[in-house]
Protein backbone atom coordinates (compact mmCIF):
# COMPACT_ATOMS: atom_id res chain seq x y z
CA UNK A 1 0.00 0.00 0.00
CA UNK A 2 0.84 3.42 -0.81
CA UNK A 3 0.11 7.29 -0.70
CA UNK A 4 -0.69 8.25 -4.44
CA UNK A 5 -1.41 11.72 -2.45
CA UNK A 6 -1.06 13.61 1.03
CA UNK A 7 -2.08 17.39 1.44
CA UNK A 8 -3.55 19.88 4.02
CA UNK A 9 -6.06 21.91 3.42
CA UNK A 10 -8.51 24.44 4.82
CA UNK A 11 -11.51 22.18 4.16
CA UNK A 12 -11.94 19.26 1.96
CA UNK A 13 -14.05 16.68 0.95
CA UNK A 14 -14.68 13.20 -0.30
CA UNK A 15 -17.38 12.03 -2.83
CA UNK A 16 -17.55 9.34 -5.24
CA UNK A 17 -13.79 8.84 -5.39
CA UNK A 18 -13.21 12.10 -6.08
CA UNK A 19 -11.57 14.96 -3.43
CA UNK A 20 -12.75 18.60 -3.79
CA UNK A 21 -10.99 21.25 -1.58
CA UNK A 22 -10.43 24.65 -0.56
CA UNK A 23 -7.07 26.52 0.49
CA UNK A 24 -5.43 23.58 0.04
CA UNK A 25 -1.54 22.36 -0.39
CA UNK A 26 0.12 24.67 2.61
CA UNK A 27 2.92 23.74 4.16
CA UNK A 28 3.29 27.08 6.47
CA UNK A 29 0.29 27.87 9.22
CA UNK A 30 0.91 31.28 11.18
CA UNK A 31 -1.28 31.41 14.02
CA UNK A 32 -1.52 34.60 15.90
CA UNK A 33 -0.44 33.10 19.23
CA UNK A 34 0.70 29.87 20.88
CA UNK A 35 -0.97 27.76 21.91
CA UNK A 36 -3.71 28.01 19.63
CA UNK A 37 -6.17 25.86 18.58
CA UNK A 38 -6.72 25.61 14.77
CA UNK A 39 -9.05 23.03 12.42
CA UNK A 40 -8.06 22.16 8.93
CA UNK A 41 -8.43 18.85 6.41
CA UNK A 42 -6.30 16.33 5.66
CA UNK A 43 -6.97 14.60 2.19
CA UNK A 44 -5.40 11.15 1.67
CA UNK A 45 -5.78 8.57 -1.38
CA UNK A 46 -4.02 5.38 -0.71
CA UNK A 47 -3.35 3.39 -3.56
CA UNK A 48 -3.72 -0.47 -2.45
CA UNK A 49 -2.21 -3.46 -4.06
CA UNK A 50 -4.06 -5.84 -6.00
CA UNK A 51 -2.56 -8.31 -3.63
CA UNK A 52 -3.87 -6.26 -0.78
CA UNK A 53 -7.36 -6.03 -1.73
CA UNK A 54 -10.05 -8.07 0.15
CA UNK A 55 -8.15 -7.75 2.92
CA UNK A 56 -8.68 -6.01 6.10
CA UNK A 57 -6.15 -3.39 6.93
CA UNK A 58 -5.93 -0.73 9.52
CA UNK A 59 -5.32 2.93 9.27
CA UNK A 60 -3.76 6.02 11.33
CA UNK A 61 -3.41 9.38 11.26
CA UNK A 62 -2.17 11.57 13.53
CA UNK A 63 -1.09 15.09 14.04
CA UNK A 64 3.02 15.47 15.31
CA UNK A 65 4.41 18.10 17.01
CA UNK A 66 8.12 19.29 16.57
CA UNK A 67 9.13 16.04 19.00
CA UNK A 68 7.07 13.50 17.35
CA UNK A 69 4.38 13.74 20.35
CA UNK A 70 1.13 13.13 18.71
CA UNK A 71 -1.21 15.73 19.11
CA UNK A 72 -4.79 15.66 19.46
CA UNK A 73 -7.24 12.33 18.66
CA UNK A 74 -6.34 11.50 15.14
CA UNK A 75 -8.31 8.92 13.23
CA UNK A 76 -8.29 5.30 13.84
CA UNK A 77 -9.81 3.42 10.95
CA UNK A 78 -10.51 -0.19 9.59
CA UNK A 79 -11.03 -0.92 5.87
CA UNK A 80 -11.14 -3.30 2.99
CA UNK A 81 -10.87 -2.42 -0.02
CA UNK A 82 -12.68 -5.02 -2.73
CA UNK A 83 -11.93 -5.85 -6.46
CA UNK A 84 -14.95 -5.10 -8.29
CA UNK A 85 -16.09 -7.18 -11.47
CA UNK A 86 -13.64 -7.06 -14.52
CA UNK A 87 -10.21 -5.35 -12.44
CA UNK A 88 -7.77 -6.38 -14.29
CA UNK A 89 -5.20 -8.17 -12.56
CA UNK A 90 -2.24 -5.86 -11.18
CA UNK A 91 -4.46 -2.90 -10.97
CA UNK A 92 -4.56 -0.53 -7.80
CA UNK A 93 -7.37 0.33 -6.07
CA UNK A 94 -7.46 4.00 -5.15
CA UNK A 95 -8.95 5.13 -2.09
CA UNK A 96 -9.73 9.26 -1.39
CA UNK A 97 -10.59 10.16 1.74
CA UNK A 98 -10.63 13.39 3.75
CA UNK A 99 -9.82 13.50 7.12
CA UNK A 100 -11.56 17.00 9.86
CA UNK A 101 -8.96 17.32 13.06
CA UNK A 102 -8.83 19.99 15.27
CA UNK A 103 -5.47 20.35 16.91
CA UNK A 104 -4.19 22.34 19.74
CA UNK A 105 -0.72 24.17 18.71
CA UNK A 106 1.55 24.57 21.44
CA UNK A 107 4.97 25.28 19.95
CA UNK A 108 6.43 26.54 16.88
CA UNK A 109 8.32 24.73 14.35
CA UNK A 110 8.16 21.10 11.75
CA UNK A 111 5.16 19.29 12.54
CA UNK A 112 3.50 16.30 10.19
CA UNK A 113 0.49 14.81 9.14
CA UNK A 114 1.36 10.93 9.42
CA UNK A 115 -0.47 7.92 7.82
CA UNK A 116 0.29 4.41 8.97
CA UNK A 117 -1.06 1.43 7.11
CA UNK A 118 -0.96 -1.77 9.28
CA UNK A 119 1.46 -0.28 12.22
CA UNK A 120 3.97 0.92 9.59
CA UNK A 121 4.68 4.71 8.14
CA UNK A 122 3.48 4.68 4.49
CA UNK A 123 3.71 8.59 4.12
CA UNK A 124 3.96 11.96 5.87
CA UNK A 125 3.08 15.95 4.98
CA UNK A 126 5.49 17.92 6.75
CA UNK A 127 4.43 21.65 7.73
CA UNK A 128 5.69 24.46 9.83
CA UNK A 129 3.84 26.21 12.42
CA UNK A 130 4.74 29.93 13.54
CA UNK A 131 3.18 32.52 15.31
CA UNK A 132 2.50 35.95 15.06
CA UNK A 133 2.97 38.69 12.43
CA UNK A 134 5.67 38.14 10.04
CA UNK A 135 8.62 40.71 10.18
CA UNK A 136 7.63 44.00 9.60
CA UNK A 137 4.03 43.54 9.08
CA UNK A 138 1.21 43.45 11.87
CA UNK A 139 -1.74 41.07 12.68
CA UNK A 140 -5.31 41.98 12.24
CA UNK A 141 -7.47 44.42 10.25
CA UNK A 142 -5.97 47.40 8.02
CA UNK A 143 -6.69 50.70 9.07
Amino acid sequence: MQVGFLLLADHSESVNGKLYMVGGGWNVLRLPELPHEWGFHIALGLDVGWDETNTHHDLLVNVHDPDGNELGEGLAAEFEAGRPPGMPAGQEQRLVMSIGTAVTFTTAGPHAAVVLANGEEIGRARFYVTAGAPNGQELGPEA
